[in-house]
């Protein structure tokens, strides 16, 4: 990082050095820098790299650490955006793994006495709820995390959806803690009726499948966030100026 710092500053600063008026020289100064540089003079922020150059001189150490730790930040956005990408995915799954005919499958059950009845397999759907509530529970603590505003938003209204539906939840023994996140209590829900756990989890307009439109949607927000981020900025075809990810002058923006 400090590498690339010096390298931008001594380039402008040798162009600079240069007090020749021809075009020739013009055109020789300019053919030092590449476009991402070139970018950052149109929009100012090589300015701004100056100033913040001058301003901690004996500040040039301050400077690249500055610099450096916008780096950093920029690092941690990009692991919290895939983080939230995946954890979406994955609670996208698991109700769609909810939703699979063959876990609603009655099984026949033989009693002692011989008698024979058909069932829901409590394990397996049990199973498959519990993996749900830890998918939200991890897509929660990852939108929070977030400083994306159409994924916290997202997050905030399916928080609220879930809690809107706290008694119904309640009923088939899934809590929502103070934190949002959401518990499963075994015996209680294998004593519930699985009719009504079913009738939560699939179906259109079904508590599982709200949520899994949010989290659908939570997905497209991340996956757009991280194309932003990871894209180079320069010049269109009309001139016009996109943000250079991962540059050091976008702090400056």
């Amino acid at each position: 990082m400090s590498g690339l710092y010096s390298y931008n500053v001594s380039v402008l600063f040798s162009s600079l050095g240069n007090n020749s008026s021809t075009n020739t020289t013009g055109i020789n100064m300019l053919a030092g820098l590449d476009l991402n540089t070139l970018s950052s003079i149109r929009n100012g922020s090589y300015r701004k790299l100056l100033n913040a150059y001058y301003d901690k001189t004996g500040g040039n150490s301050d400077a690249v650490s500055s610099l450096a730790g916008s780096e950093t930040e920029l690092s941690k956005t990009k692991v919290n955006a895939a983080n939230v990408r995946d954890e979406a995915s994955a609670l996208s799954n698991a109700v769609e793994e909810l939703n699979k005919s063959d876990l609603w499958k009655k099984k026949k059950v033989t009693a002692e006495d011989g008698s024979v009845t058909e069932e829901y397999d409590k394990d397996a759907i049990y199973k498959a709820v519990s993996s749900y509530a830890e998918e939200y529970n991890l897509l929660i603590d990852g939108t929070g995390n977030s400083e994306n505003t159409s994924i916290l938003r997202t997050a905030s209204n399916m928080v609220s959806y879930t809690k809107a539906n706290r008694d119904m939840l309640a009923s088939i023994g899934i809590t929502i803690g103070i934190d949002n996140k959401l518990t499963v209590d075994e015996d209680t829900f294998k004593n519930s009726s699985m009719t009504a756990v079913k009738s939560a989890f699939t179906g259109a307009g079904s508590y599982g499948k709200s949520v899994q439109s949010s989290a659908t949607m939570i997905y497209g927000s991340a996956v757009s966030q991280l194309a932003k981020l990871s894209s180079s900025g320069l010049y269109s075809g009309s001139g016009s100026y996109s943000y250079i990810s991962g540059s050091i002058y976008n702090r400056f923006l």
